[in-house]
C-alpha cells in the first residue's frame, strides 16, 4: 500500500472516530438540557405561559377585525406569531443555560474533555428542538380548541412546525454566540431585545397590506415576515410554494450565519 494510501486509510478512519464521538456527546449533552427543566422550571415555563397568553390576548382584541380585508379567523393568525415566539424564547433559554455554566465554571470542564467542540454547539441546538415541541403543541392544541382552522391541514400543521424549530435553532445560536462573547448574564438583556424587535418589526400583528409608514417599510425587507408567512402558510389558506420558500430560504441563511458567530465564539474560548 503506498504512503498516500495510507494517509487516506488513516483519513477515513480518523473521520469514523470522529463521527462516532461526537454524536453520542451531542445526545448527552442535549438529555443533560431536556433534563434541566424539571430541575429549573422557571426557567422553561415563561416559554410556554407567554406564548398562550399572546394568542388569547391578541386573539380576543383583533377578532375585530376580521371581515376587514385582514384575516377571517383571528385565533388561525396569531397562532402562528405565538408558537414561533415560544420557539424563540425556547432559543433564548439556550443562552440563558450557557451564561449559567459559564458562571459557574462547569462550562470550562466541557471546554477541556476530551469531545469533539462542536458538540457544544449541536447538543444544545437537538435540546432546543425539542423542547420547543411543548410550546408548539401547547398552543396549538389551545388554538383548535379556540376555533382555529388550518384549512392547509397536515401541511399546515408541517409548514408551521418548519418555521417555529428554524426560529428556534437561529435564536439557540444566536443566544449562545452571545453568551460566550459576554461570559455572564449581562447577555440576557441583548438576547431577550433581539426576540422581539425581529419578531414584532415584522408581520407579527397584522398583514403587511394594512400597515402603514415606516413600520410597513422596515417589515417588508424583515426576513421574519418570510418565516411568518411560511408558518401561516396553511393557517389563513392552502399551502402554496410561493407562500413557502421566502421562510425557508431566510431559515436556512440565518441558521448558516448564527451557527457560524456561535462557532466563532466557542472558538475564543478554548483554552
Amino acid at each position: 500500500m503506498t504512503a498516500v494510501g495510507l494517509e487516506r486509510g488513516r483519513a477515513d478512519h480518523d473521520s469514523l472516530l470522529g463521527e462516532t464521538r461526537t454524536w453520542p456527546v451531542v445526545v448527552q449533552l442535549a438529555r443533560r438540557s431536556v433534563v434541566l427543566i424539571t430541575r429549573l422550571p422557571s426557567a422553561f415555563i415563561p416559554s410556554v405561559v407567554f406564548p398562550v397568553f399572546l394568542i388569547l390576548a391578541f386573539s380576543g382584541s383583533f377578532n375585530g377585525l376580521r371581515g376587514a380585508n385582514a384575516f377571517d379567523n383571528a385565533m388561525s393568525w396569531y397562532a402562528p406569531l405565538a408558537v414561533i415566539q415560544g420557539a424563540a424564547f425556547v432559543g433564548v433559554g439556550a443562552g440563558f443555560s450557557a451564561n449559567r455554566e459559564i458562571e459557574s465554571g462547569f462550562y470550562d470542564r466541557l471546554l477541556l474533555a476530551p469531545a469533539p467542540t462542536v458538540s457544544l454547539l449541536l447538543g444544545p441546538a437537538l435540546a432546543t428542538v425539542l423542547r420547543a415541541l411543548v410550546p408548539l403543541v401547547t398552543v396549538m392544541v389551545v388554538a383548535l380548541l379556540g376555533g382555529a382552522a388550518v384549512p392547509g391541514g397536515a401541511l399546515g400543521f408541517a409548514t408551521l412546525t418548519l418555521a417555529a424549530m428554524g426560529t428556534a435553532l437561529i435564536h439557540a445560536f444566536w443566544c449562545l454566540g452571545l453568551a460566550y462573547r459576554f461570559k455572564s448574564q449581562r447577555a440576557a438583556p441583548v438576547m431577550q431585545i433581539g426576540v422581539f424587535v425581529t419578531n414584532f418589526l415584522a408581520t407579527a400583528q397584522v398583514p403587511l397590506h394594512l400597515m402603514t409608514g415606516w413600520l410597513h417599510s422596515v417589515a417588508r425587507v424583515n426576513p421574519m415576515t418570510n418565516v411568518f408567512r411560511l408558518g401561516r402558510a396553511g393557517w389563513v389558506e392552502d399551502v402554496r410554494w410561493e407562500n413557502c420558500w421566502g421562510g425557508v430560504l431566510a431559515l436556512a441563511v440565518f441558521i448558516s450565519l448564527s451557527f457560524w458567530f456561535a462557532w466563532r465564539g466557542l472558538k475564543r474560548m478554548i483554552p
